[in-house]
C-alpha cells in the first residue's frame, strides 16, 4: 500500500566510477531555475565505485552551499538497483533520473515537474538529449543517434521514455522489483528504463515526452568509435532478448521464434545489398546477441 510521500522532487544520479564527467553534471543540478518554491534534493547513488567519484562528489557538494544533497551506496552492481536505491532513498513523491553524463538546461526539472503536477493521468514524462561530442562526430553517428539514448521519439503520448532524464511518480513502483539488472560494470545491455515505463503503464497511467525541454548528453571520443558502437549492438540484442523473455514469462516459444528469426534474417540482406557496412556489422552484432541471450535463458 503506497505511503503518503511529502510533495516535492528528488533529483538522483546514479554514478560508477565516473570522476571524469560528474562535474558539469553535478553543477547543472545545481544550477536548476524556478524551484524556489519547491521543496526538493539531489541523491547521488554510488554503485561500488573504485575510483575517486565518492570525493569528488563531496566536494563539489560541499563547493555549491546546497544543504540537500547526499550521498547514498548500493553495493549491488547494476544501473536498475542503483536506481531503486535512490528511489528507496527519496524523501518527496517525484522523482528525476539524471545520468552522470547529463547536462540539464536551467529549467529542466521545474518543466517535468510541472507537467506531473498539472496532468494526473500520466505517471512517466521525459526530455530530449541532444549530443555533446567530445570530438567531431562520424559520418555513420547520424544513424546511430537512438542507440546512444539521443533524440525525442515524440513530442506528446509514447509508450516508454529513456532512463536519462525520466520524471516519474514515485508512488508507481512502490512495489516495483526490478528483473533486469540494466548497465552493469562494462556491460552495455539496459532496458531498465522500458521495464520501468511497461510497470507506470501497468498500472494505468500514461507516459509523454517534451521534446523542447532538452539536455545535453556528453559523448566522450572513446564512444565514437565503430568498435564501442558493436559492443552496444551486442547489448541491444542481449536487452531485447531479456524483455521479450520477461513478457512471456521466459516461455521461449513464446517470443515468436519463427518470426524474429525471418526478420532478422531480411534485415541482414537488405543492409549486405545496400552494401551499409557498418550498419550490417551492426545488426550482425545485435542478432548474434540476441540469439545468444534467448538460446541461453
Amino acid at each position: 500500500m503506497s505511503m503518503v510521500q511529502e510533495k516535492g522532487i528528488s533529483v538522483i544520479i546514479c554514478f560508477y566510477n565516473s570522476s571524469s564527467r560528474i562535474t558539469p553534471t553535478m553543477k547543472s543540478i545545481f544550477c536548476q531555475e524556478g524551484l524556489e518554491a519547491v521543496p526538493w534534493e539531489l541523491i547521488l547513488v554510488d554503485n561500488a565505485s573504485t575510483d575517486t567519484s565518492v570525493a569528488l562528489a563531496q566536494d563539489l557538494i560541499k563547493e555549491s552551499s546546497f544543504p540537500n544533497a547526499r550521498i547514498v551506496s548500493e553495493s549491488k552492481p547494476g544501473l536498475n538497483y542503483a536506481r531503486k536505491k535512490g528511489i528507496d532513498s527519496a524523501q518527496y513523491d517525484t522523482i528525476l533520473f539524471c545520468d552522470d553524463d547529463n547536462w540539464l538546461n536551467t529549467r529542466y526539472v521545474k518543466t517535468l515537474y510541472d507537467f506531473l503536477e498539472e496532468n494526473e493521468s500520466y505517471g512517466v514524462v521525459g526530455g530530449n538529449g541532444v549530443e555533446a561530442c567530445e570530438i567531431e562526430a562520424p559520418a555513420w553517428f547520424e544513424k546511430f543517434k537512438s542507440i546512444y539514448a539521443l533524440g525525442c521519439r515524440r513530442d506528446g503520448d509514447v509508450t516508454n521514455v529513456y532512463g536519462a532524464g525520466m520524471c516519474f511518480r514515485k508512488s508507481i513502483f512502490d512495489d516495483f522489483e526490478p528483473k533486469m539488472t540494466d548497465r552493469k560494470g562494462k556491460s552495455l545491455s539496459s532496458g531498465g528504463d522500458s521495464e520501468m515505463c511497461e510497470y507506470a503503464v501497468s498500472k494505468g497511467y500514461k507516459i509523454r515526452q517534451i521534446c523542447d525541454n532538452t539536455f545535453q548528453h556528453f559523448i566522450p571520443k572513446d564512444r565514437l568509435t565503430k568498435s564501442y558502437l558493436y559492443r552496444m549492438a551486442r547489448g541491444k540484442g542481449q536487452t531485447m532478448a531479456q524483455l521479450i523473455l520477461l513478457r512471456k514469462n521466459n516461455s521461449k516459444m513464446a517470443t515468436g521464434v519463427f518470426y524474429r528469426m525471418r526478420l532478422d534474417t531480411k534485415k541482414l540482406f537488405t543492409h549486405l545489398f545496400k552494401l551499409d557496412n557498418v550498419r550490417f556489422v551492426f545488426e550482425l552484432n545485435r542478432v548474434y546477441s540476441y540469439w545468444i541471450t534467448l538460446i541461453r535463458a
